[in-house]
């Protein structure tokens, strides 16, 4: 088969590329300067020919001018989508986020789910995955977590009782080749076999570090963790915003059975991540 692969140098988009080269599909990956989905380009469309099936593993956390999350997650993939359909492709696979909606109160999960709804209506054979938080060397969140479950006290928004369900990103990238081999369609949720809270994930991130000695939680104020987040809006690269607070709040979890059918077996639990990140 030969794919197309948006953001195959990504956290997950290279593990979706080692995938898909040994499993022996042709794989066309162009940079972001080569197609850039917050520009509208015509001249996208050489990169879809002779190509059998799309992947777009492309997305931005936050954005840095007006418009450019929508332009990323909706704009850009709907007129790429057009492209495709124009050319006889028949399968898109994209990569979404769990909890997009299009009336979602965060930027980027509004983006995302405005994009799967117009993907989902535009005559492709179209599968949205739709991770939890995802758990893997390289991961900028990954290192976070390892880094913030090594402290002694742990300052934690409503005191980590945040529901979570980490999905590891190996599992994730697996989940997106299959789904681009098959014909699966509409939303499958990845998550891992375990939900849990916050804190509790922090605590089983430490003991898989050898860390013995127990972290206290302290339990940021609301105020605090809001004028924290509002602070962090204002530093670029920053992974603690408003609208990581927002989505932190409202949780992360789903059914597993719709991934375990498309992995044909359970995904790992998150007591069965490595420490490596």
């Amino acid at each position: 088969m030969r794919v197309l692969l948006l953001g195959a140098s990504g956290f997950i988009g290279r593990r979706v590329a080692a995938g898909l080269r040994g499993m022996g599909h042709q794989l066309r990956s162009p940079c972001r300067a080569e197609v850039d989905l917050t520009h509208l380009e015509r001249g996208w469309a050489g990169w879809l020919d002779g190509v059998d099936a799309v992947i777009n593993a492309a997305g931005l956390l936050r954005e840095r001018r007006p418009g450019e999350l929508e332009a990323a997650h909706h704009l850009g993939p709907l007129h790429l989508a057009r492209l495709a359909r124009e050319r006889g492709i028949r399968r898109w696979v994209q990569l979404s986020a769990l909890g997009a909606a299009e009336a979602a109160d965060t930027l980027f999960l509004a983006s995302k789910g405005r994009g799967d709804a117009a993907l989902l209506a535009s005559g492709l054979d179209v599968a949205v995955a739709r991770p939890s938080l995802v758990h893997g060397a390289g991961g900028a969140s990954s290192r976070l977590l390892l880094a913030l479950s090594r402290l002694p006290v742990w300052p934690l928004p409503e005191g980590g009782e945040n529901r979570v369900q980490p999905v590891a990103a190996d599992e994730a990238a697996e989940g997106l080749r299959k789904l681009a081999e098959n014909d699966v369609c509409g939303v499958v949720d990845f998550v891992g076999a375990e939900q849990a809270s916050l804190a509790d994930y922090l605590r089983q991130l430490r003991r898989q570090q050898g860390i013995v000695s127990p972290a206290r939680v302290w339990t940021l104020p609301g105020r605090w963790a809001d004028g924290l987040a509002a602070c962090g809006a204002r530093v670029p690269g920053c992974l603690f915003d408003r609208d990581s607070l927002r989505m932190l709040r409202q949780g992360s979890i789903a059914d597993a059975e719709g991934f375990a059918a498309l992995l044909g077996r359970r995904p790992l639990s998150f007591r069965e991540f490595g420490a490596a990140a």
